[in-house]
């Protein structure tokens, strides 16, 4: 069993053949997540979970969403102009819709903001931690857990759910931190999310080795992040075996123990009985 714990089908790279995709999925028992970072990539996400057996549907509302700018750079984010979202109650509708097992991808990412004033920094930030917040509220709310889309603020993440008091669990997806940020993320009862950029270079070795074997998920970022060897092409849920293989390789298990046990923790984080 394969299970890809976070990918995009929802977003427009895969308007031309998400069907063809999806039937190829179904045939083969690859299993996905598919998480929205904004209202219309969420909605579509529930689209996809409501026609697909394989697949589940995550909503939030993705830092890069929690203030209006103009896109220059349509590869991180599609769309000219991104408009600024912040949860309501057209959010805690989507909520209730079957099929919907997580809260995300939501966090903190200042990468963003880099062109803009102090001044405005400073207010793009806040508005990045209130959402957050919000989302934080929404998890303990409707009982989900939380998909974290955290770059590089690891430990002010885990303060603001401190803050929060947040009882649940949830992910930090594509974790690129150290073993001890994995360890407090641990702590705080959290799983760790390894993308297609474990396969780049030994620099998260040391991270993969400390990581207990049932807080390890493994997730492709499809269309994004592709992995070695298939660099340069879009990237999709089958590629999420590469990453299996990486931590295998690290953990010495073979491929076929971590898909088995990652696709375990991934039914468990996410209360999925099927299949």
């Amino acid at each position: 069993m394969i299970f890809d714990s976070h990918c995009h089908l929802n977003l427009a790279a895969f308007d031309k053949d998400r069907e063809d995709l999806i039937k190829q999925l179904e045939k083969v028992d690859v299993f996905v997540i598919n998480v929205g970072t904004c209202y219309a990539t969420s909605l579509k996400a529930i689209e996809i979970a409501q026609n697909c057996s394989h697949c589940w549907a995550s909503v939030g509302i993705h830092p890069s969403h929690t203030f209006s700018a103009f896109n220059p750079d349509k590869k991180e984010i599609p769309g000219d102009k991104i408009e600024a979202e912040q949860w309501g109650e057209q959010w805690e509708q989507l909520v209730q819709y079957p099929k919907v097992v997580a809260i995300g991808e939501c966090g903190l990412d200042y990468s963003y903001l880099k062109n803009f004033s102090s001044a405005e920094q400073d207010f793009y930030k806040q508005q990045q931690e209130k959402v957050f917040r919000q989302q934080i509220k929404a998890a303990q709310q409707f009982h989900l857990p939380l998909i974290l889309h955290i770059r590089g603020l690891y430990q002010k993440a885990l303060d603001i759910l401190r803050e929060e008091h947040y009882k649940g669990t949830g992910v930090f997806h594509f974790f690129t931190g150290t073993p001890e940020e994995a360890k407090q993320v641990i702590q705080t009862g959290f799983y760790i999310g390894f993308s297609g950029v474990i396969t780049y270079s030994s620099q998260l070795d040391k991270t993969i080795q400390e990581v207990p074997l049932n807080r390890i998920l493994i997730e492709t970022d499809a269309p994004y992040v592709v992995p070695v060897p298939y660099r340069g092409q879009r990237n999709n849920p089958f590629y999420v075996t590469e990453i299996a293989a990486k931590i295998a390789q690290v953990r010495n298990k073979t491929t076929e123990d971590i898909l088995e046990l990652t696709a375990r923790n991934t039914r468990q984080l996410f209360s999925l009985d099927y299949p």
